[in-house]
């Protein structure tokens, strides 16, 4: 369980507008969130598994002649695993949502701004304890997610394998969230270090009626509201001392948040683990206004929280286990606050995580054959199946290479992305992947229309397939459900 430490000083906090994304306005919505809840009313808050009796397996043996070379070409026993995808990995971002719901109501730039880099932070607090590899996306596996409670939909594709690039978009009455994880990874000898290369993007739906928003683009599903660009870059992760019995994981580097209809910047600095464990999980940071001066001070931890404090109110440093209090003085943001974990959770998975690869037989009609629910030798893990998950996953990766061998020699036609496009970002300058519209002026995502088609036909007759998927688990595809 997370818990703030102990000695931490009270403050108060400043007023801000909170979100009523349960209860949107007329229009907001680009969908409409009961016909996609099906089968996504009840979370599950367990696994089918509860102790981690996984075979221990040396991973110096495996890894030892690996030095310094890229580990997504490596192909690791399964019991390194976790019992999720990449895919739904990726999914994990989007617990804290409601920052981005806080952020789109405010009227301050720049407190919109710091709420932004509170949802960006709240992204590593998933990986507390969370030392497992996640299931390597096969190319076209798909991951979709429905929070019927945060009123927001999710979509993720793994659209490319060497590298190995998933994309995602996810989209809610007041914002939109999108990217990809495309991350060179290597191994030093007692440590793994990541480097994500991708950039991930939001965008806020806010009322046209706020400050200077006059030249904004208009949100195409609600005139009164125009669209706010944010983009970020991630930090380094690095896992040490796994050799040594005694793993850690860390994140470090600087992020900087930009808004790139202000010009307003929020740089996050995570600072690196030092001696005896000095300045863990410690996050400090800035928000700037457009001349490059600092408005807010941030500080907090990826563990426990983030808070601002405005710049000058107040002397010393702002520490990062601080509390803001309900009070409500106009000198302090509370931006982003985890929650408790219950204790003995298998994998350290968090309870959002644990929802994530669940799935009924009322879901399961308006699934995909590329799904990673679908996928046996992780639906076998999950279950504790260890070698049946380990055989199905050299099964599959066998019939991957095939696939693959196929379309080289012609007997296929390459593969494309069924859901995600590439494209060319013109604020970030930036390339990333942005979901496929249907026809009607841009505004409906191809896939939830495609899954409107098959589910409800499916209701009538079982046997409709989805238009141009691909069964990618071929003969092992899992007909389980949870119930």
């Amino acid at each position: 369980m997370l818990m703030v430490e102990t000695g931490a000083t009270a403050v108060e906090s400043m007023t801000v507008t909170q979100s009523s994304s349960v209860h949107p306005e007329p229009g907001l919505h680009a969908f409409d969130i009961e016909t996609l809840k099906e089968g996504y009313e009840t979370k599950r808050t367990t696994l089918p598994i509860t102790p981690d009796d996984r075979p221990s397996v040396s991973l110096w043996a495996i890894l030892k002649n690996s030095i310094g070379k890229d580990l997504t070409k490596i192909s690791l026993p399964v019991t390194f695993n976790e019992p999720i995808s990449m895919l739904q990995r990726m999914a994990e971002d989007m617990q804290f949502s409601e920052c981005l719901d806080t952020a789109a109501e405010q009227p301050d730039s720049l407190i919109r701004l710091a709420y932004v880099a509170g949802f960006a932070l709240s992204n590593y607090s998933s990986t507390v304890g969370r030392l497992a590899k996640p299931f390597n996306p096969l190319l076209g596996e798909t991951f979709e997610y429905v929070d019927p409670d945060k009123q927001f939909r999710y979509l993720s594709e793994q659209v490319s394998h060497h590298p190995p690039t998933s994309a995602c978009y996810a989209e809610s009455p007041r914002w939109s969230y999108f990217g990809e994880t495309d991350a060179k990874n290597r191994f030093t000898g007692n440590s793994f270090e990541i480097n994500p290369t991708g950039v991930a993007h939001a965008i806020l739906n806010i009322p046209k009626t706020f400050e200077d928003t006059q030249d904004y683009p208009p949100f195409k599903i609600n005139p009164n509201r125009v669209e706010e660009h944010y983009s970020w870059k991630k930090v380094t992760t690095v896992i040490s001392n796994f050799l040594l019995g005694s793993p850690t994981i860390d994140h470090y580097g600087d992020m900087e948040i930009t808004n790139h209809r202000t010009q307003e910047k929020c740089v996050l600095t995570f600072k690196p683990r030092g001696w005896r464990g000095k300045d863990a999980n410690e996050v400090k940071g800035s928000v700037y206004n457009k001349n490059g001066e600092i408005v807010w001070e941030l500080a907090g931890k990826w563990t426990t929280q983030l808070i601002g404090r405005r710049a000058g109110s107040a002397s010393g440093d702002l520490g990062p286990d601080e509390l803001v209090t309900a009070s409500r003085g106009e000198n302090y943001l509370e931006l982003w606050k985890n929650t408790p974990q219950p204790p003995n959770r298998p994998f350290n998975l968090t309870t959002f995580a644990m929802t994530l690869n669940a799935i009924n037989p009322r879901l399961k009609v308006w699934l995909p054959p590329t799904d990673c629910r679908l996928r046996p030798d992780q639906r076998a893990f999950e279950k504790g199946q260890w070698e049946n998950a380990h055989e199905l996953k050299i099964s599959l990766e066998e019939l991957q290479r095939s696939t693959k061998r196929k379309r080289e020699q012609g007997e296929l036609p390459p593969h494309r992305p069924r859901w995600f496009i590439q494209i060319d970002d013109p604020d970030s300058e930036e390339r990333t992947w942005d979901a496929i519209r249907s026809s009607d002026k841009g505004v409906s995502i191809l896939y939830w229309e495609e899954r409107k088609r098959v589910g409800t036909s499916r209701k009538e007759q079982p046997e409709v397939e989805w238009t141009n998927v691909s069964h990618i688990f071929g003969e092992f595809e899992s007909v389980e459900t949870d119930s």
